[in-house]
């Protein structure tokens, strides 16, 4: 058995994900006139495919024990609880952030100075500009008021923080809760160079 932190049981299986995505051996062998032994190398293919699919299965078995080890030790620490808690942070951040951005609604003044000169504009004038569209003869204006854009800053700044501990105690709890990897996968992994 071997024991070790959850940050290095990441690192591990993006290792063991490496070592099953590398090193293929083909499924097919190519024999022509020239092949000495043509029953030896038959042989050897298939002993190097089969010896290959073993090696893929062990380390596969291996990472998903990990996997389970690793979230049983997520959930008895809270660091499943955490890792959602920054996930709603950044859906909120994301919203937060895109409000703080947002253009200021008109005042009433401005928008009513602006009817009144669209008001104003004779009549032939205002059938040649809605020629090209009522952006002439229409004010736009944001909806958002200022106040909910300073709120939505300092809000963003807030949720900044906030997501900041999360992570400074999420890093904690991964350098200091540890896994047992039982002995077969151990083994698998010191043969493979990787643990």
């Amino acid at each position: 058995m071997e024991t070790i932190n959850l940050r290095k049981a990441n690192a591990i299986q993006a290792e063991i994900r490496k070592a099953i995505a590398s090193k293929h051996v083909s499924d097919t062998v190519i024999i022509n006139e020239y092949t000495q032994s043509i029953s030896h190398t038959l042989n050897k293919a298939m002993n190097e495919y089969a010896e290959d699919v073993t090696r893929k299965v062990a380390l596969g078995t291996a990472l998903f024990n990990i996997r389970k080890s690793v979230s049983r030790a997520n959930s008895a620490a809270g660091i499943s609880d955490i890792l959602a808690d920054i996930e709603l942070i950044d859906a909120k951040l994301a919203l937060y952030t895109n409000i703080s951005t947002k253009e200021a609604v008109r005042s009433l003044t401005e928008i009513s100075n602006r009817i009144e000169k669209i008001k104003a504009i004779p009549p032939d004038a205002s059938r040649a500009a809605s020629i090209y569209g009522d952006r002439y003869n229409t004010v736009e204006t944001s909806v958002v008021g200022q106040a909910t854009i300073d709120d939505a800053k300092e809000f963003v700044k807030q949720l900044k923080r906030e997501k900041q501990a999360l992570q400074d105690k999420l890093l904690a709890l991964n350098v200091n809760t540890t896994i047992t990897i039982d002995n077969e996968s151990a083994i698998v992994l010191k043969v493979e160079g990787i643990l």
